[in-house]
């Protein structure tokens, strides 16, 4: 599987393929090429379903973008961390869950 992490450095993205079972957790850092890269959440996990399936963290596609509280994509969409972090979200900005 491909997964994404940012070079601590430059701040650039990179994709690195691991295993299943052998991928970092998010906000691991290892040592790729000779670089030092810390993994970051997918941009490809969508909201509801997938949230269930995949678990957390996800990528919401339904909240509006660049909203307070949540770190966001590079296009502004929210990052949410959890169950409970999707319900305070959804409470402070009047959404609700599908």
């Amino acid at each position: 599987m491909i997964y994404e992490f940012v070079d601590t450095a430059s701040g650039e993205r990179r994709d690195v393929i691991f295993g299943f079972s052998d991928a970092p957790r998010i906000g691991e850092t290892i040592t790729h090429e000779g670089a030092t890269l810390r993994r970051v959440p997918s941009c490809t996990v969508s909201a509801g379903v997938d949230a269930v399936t995949h678990g957390y963290p996800y990528v919401s596609n339904s909240m509006p973008r660049n909203i307070d509280g949540c770190d966001t994509t590079p296009q502004g969409k929210p990052i949410i961390k959890s169950r409970r972090h999707e319900r305070e979200v959804c409470a402070r900005h009047g959404c609700e869950r599908d």
